[in-house]
């Protein structure tokens, strides 16, 4: 049957050649498909290692990077925890602190009077004074912070210059402040 497809002249051993060629062609293709696709394999196996590591790697990072937040906040609060206690040995000791829970237990209100004190011990200890609130009875009265008179917190002129206009009120005010504390005044 194949004989009579194909032309009569070709012999039998060339026809044998012919298909040996192509076994051989399919074999090679096969044999090409089989490492292309071990090739395959082996690269999808490293790129989903390589996707592994860097997952464990970014886990790691954002971990690290947790503890650090985590670490600045603690160094922060210590901070803050020390820039308290130096207002109170520094600043208001032997003053009576008014503030009897009508506002948070960390900010400290003063009479005229002694907040005149405060003021003289912020000068001379250099620290700043951002803003000065008062309040009448419990209740917030005003506010006068730095930048409305365009200084610095560190400038005393400012916040002697606000202090003075809510004396002349006339008011029984109470006084608070938030203050400019440098680091370097409360290092160990």
């Amino acid at each position: 049957m194949l004989g009579s497809v194909l032309n009569p002249a070709i012999s039998p051993v060339l026809l044998h050649l012919i298909f040996l060629r192509k076994i051989l062609a399919h074999k090679t293709a096969l044999i090409l498909y089989i490492n292309v696709a071990n090739n395959m394999r082996k690269a999808v196996f490293i790129t989903i290692f390589s996707l592994l590591i860097i997952s464990c790697l970014n886990k790691e990072k954002k971990q690290t990077e947790n503890e650090i937040k985590t670490e600045l906040n603690k160094e922060n609060q210590n901070l803050e925890l020390k820039k308290e206690e130096f207002l109170k040995s520094k600043i208001f000791f032997g003053l009576k602190n008014l503030n009897d829970g009508f506002d948070s237990e960390s900010i400290h209100y003063f009479s005229e009077s002694d907040f005149e004190i405060v003021l003289n011990r912020v000068e001379k200890n250099e620290i700043g004074i951002y803003g000065i609130e008062p309040w009448l009875n419990g209740d917030f009265y005003s506010v006068r912070v730095h930048e409305q008179l365009n200084a610095e917190p560190n400038d005393p002129k400012w916040y002697r210059e606000a202090f003075s206009e809510f004396k002349k009120r006339g008011k029984n005010l109470q006084y608070s402040a938030t203050y400019e504390i440098p680091n370097e005044l409360i290092v160990e």
